[in-house]
């Protein structure tokens, strides 16, 4: 007897397993007594794990990220010298295009700073930044023409702070930009403008 219930629960975790129709009719061996199925658990346990197959696709575990492969390096050919990799070199901006900072509203009030714009109260200062004073075809004061200015760095922060102290006898009415930070963004500005 226990060899036929060991075989009919063996039968039936095998029908369990196999993914049969459910509409398929019960086995027979399913309507053991409880005192037949006690008295087969040990042979069903042994039988149990042998019968065993998965009833659905297994869960999926967390995948193994595949390590990087190493790039391999060229191989230098029989007899060449490695050559190093040359420096990138940056690309010239095209610095006319840029915009202008706030502060310079109050120069163009008088000026334009736009290749080939044309001169205002005040000359056009495209091109100023590193230029001799009074170049151009604007009518300049006699002061600023015998000046012998060269608008750098230096003197182009001193003659935005105080043109009247820097060149006595000129002619431009701005009375000077005291902020320092404020200069100098006018000056990067005007050493984009050439």
């Amino acid at each position: 007897m226990r060899f036929h219930l060991a075989a009919g629960l063996s039968a039936l975790v095998l029908a369990g397993c196999s993914g049969g129709n459910d509409t398929a009719a019960p086995e027979p061996a399913q309507t053991v007594s409880a005192a037949a199925t006690e008295a087969a658990a040990p042979a069903v346990a042994i039988a149990a794990p042998e019968a065993e197959a998965p009833t659905s696709a297994p869960e999926p575990t967390q995948a193994a990220t595949p390590e990087p492969k190493p790039t391999p390096s060229p191989s230098p050919k029989p007899g060449l010298a490695p050559v190093a990799a040359a420096m990138p070199v940056a690309e010239p901006v095209k610095l006319a295009d840029a915009a202008p900072p706030a502060v310079f509203a109050r120069c163009a009030v008088c000026h334009e700073a736009a290749k080939g714009a044309p001169d205002k109260l005040g000359p056009n200062l495209y091109g100023v930044f590193g230029a001799k004073a009074a170049q151009g075809g604007f009518s300049f004061s006699d002061a600023l023409k015998n000046s012998g200015l060269t608008f750098d760095e230096a003197t182009l922060d001193k003659w935005i702070e105080n043109p009247r102290a820097l060149v006595p006898g000129n002619r431009m009415s701005f009375p000077g930009l005291k902020d320092p930070a404020k200069r100098q963004a006018i000056i990067d500005y005007l050493k984009q403008q050439r």
